[in-house]
């Protein structure tokens, strides 16, 4: 694997105005995956971009209420990572800096070969203005299935329900770990937050809807959802469906996978590549495999995954370190950044030896992810290689991913 173009230590362009002083961020995806490598990640930005940045990064559970409530106590973060919902709230009320300038000076934001320029036109505001830059190709949610268990058991890639269901029973019931015992579960689920591709076959998405009358509308909370929900209840009446799906976070449902209890998930197109990488990381020579599958085909052919919604950065309106900021979002677009936010730091997570990368024990766990494990620059390959069937996933979320309704 041969360093790219650019290079681990390429630096960003000249058009970004030296920074100000020390930047400061909120993140919750990027950066170390513990604090005493968030710290040498930190040090990682400075020694590639001379910014001197203290990023703060709670724990993803209560990032979004850490953020807010630092917000809402009138701090000023120069630098803030958000998701979609989260960013249009305090859009609304007038908290970020319009980053249009940052970007068009920028030769590596502003190059249509790096970021389509159709993603700045869908994220351009009312009033012509840009307050965000992209975090990261933020691909969909799709189920990923354990595609050495379809393997063994002689199973087709599923098209309808009735294919799902039947995937299901035999992950059940065929003993696909060959441990000798009843212990396995065709599905599992945390809630119903990731049930997307089934209410697809139906033609509805997630979300609200304004209806005729100018009120809000569930689509999932319909007569014409009603079969799906029956269907799901004989999956659970049946024993196929994991019994705690109601309770379960998406870490709980990534373990049943990950210790072999059940045999199908619905995540991100991502977590196929890290399934793998994890547990290959763990033992070279197991038989695992996850792999992204079609989503079920309605009867006219109707089938809907759900896209992701944007990560986003945004720079708060009282920043008086905006250089700096734009200095970072276009260093983490470029080739150096995109080094770090996947493989992550040099000498920690990788090493760099004659234009080779190569990664260290501790990088093959972390599963070349730091932020953004697929970056959005359209010139991205990973050195490294990409992770096993991730782009048949990504090809499945572009081609029947929606973004869900407000």
């Amino acid at each position: 694997a041969t360093a790219p173009s650019g290079g681990a230590s390429g630096e960003t362009s000249a058009a970004v105005a030296p920074a100000a002083g020390p930047l400061t961020a909120y993140t919750v995806v990027v950066g170390g995956k513990d604090p005493e490598e968030h710290a040498l990640f930190e040090q990682e930005i400075t020694r590639l971009t001379g910014l001197e940045i203290s990023m703060t990064k709670p724990p993803s559970s209560d990032y979004d209420q850490k953020l807010a409530t630092a917000l809402s106590a009138g701090e000023v973060i120069d630098l803030m990572y958000l998701g979609a919902p989260q960013f249009e709230r305090f859009q609304a009320e007038g908290l970020f800096a319009p980053l249009t300038q940052c970007i068009n000076d920028s030769p590596i934001l502003s190059d249509p070969t790096v970021i389509d320029p159709a993603e700045w036109e869908r994220i351009r505001r009312d009033d012509g203005e840009i307050y965000a830059v992209f975090n990261k190709n933020e691909g969909g949610i799709l189920p990923s299935a354990r595609c050495d268990w379809m393997e063994k058991l002689g199973i087709e890639a599923p098209q309808t329900l009735d294919d799902y269901r039947a995937m299901f029973e035999a992950f059940a019931t065929q003993d696909p770990d060959g441990n000798g015992q009843d212990d396995t579960y065709g599905l599992t689920l945390a809630g119903i937050y990731d049930i997307q591709p089934f209410m697809g076959t139906a033609n509805l998405k997630y979300g609200y809807i304004e209806g005729a009358d100018g009120c809000l509308d569930i689509p999932w909370a319909t007569a014409e959802a009603a079969p799906i929900y029956e269907w799901l209840h004989q999956l659970y009446a049946d024993e196929l469906l994991d019994p705690n799906f109601a309770t379960n976070n998406t870490g709980a449902a990534r373990e049943l996978i990950f210790s072999d209890k059940a045999g199908m998930m619905i995540y991100w197109a991502a977590w196929v590549g890290l399934f793998n990488e994890q547990v290959r990381a763990e033992d070279p020579d197991t038989e695992f495999e996850m792999c992204g599958l079609e989503p079920p085909k309605g009867p006219n052919g109707e089938a809907i995954l759900r896209a992701g919604d944007d990560g986003l950065w945004a720079v708060h309106v009282d920043s008086q370190n905006i250089a700096g900021a734009c200095k970072f979002l276009e260093f983490y677009h470029s080739p150096a950044g995109n080094i770090l936010s996947t493989l992550g730091i040099e000498g920690h997570d990788y090493t760099l030896t004659d234009g080779k990368y190569e990664l260290t024990e501790i990088g093959r766990s972390h599963a070349m992810d730091h932020g953004a494990p697929y970056p959005k620059s359209l010139q991205w390959e990973n050195p490294i290689g990409t992770p096993l069937n991730v782009p048949e996933a990504h090809a499945s979320g572009a081609q029947y991913g929606q973004r869900q309704l407000v």
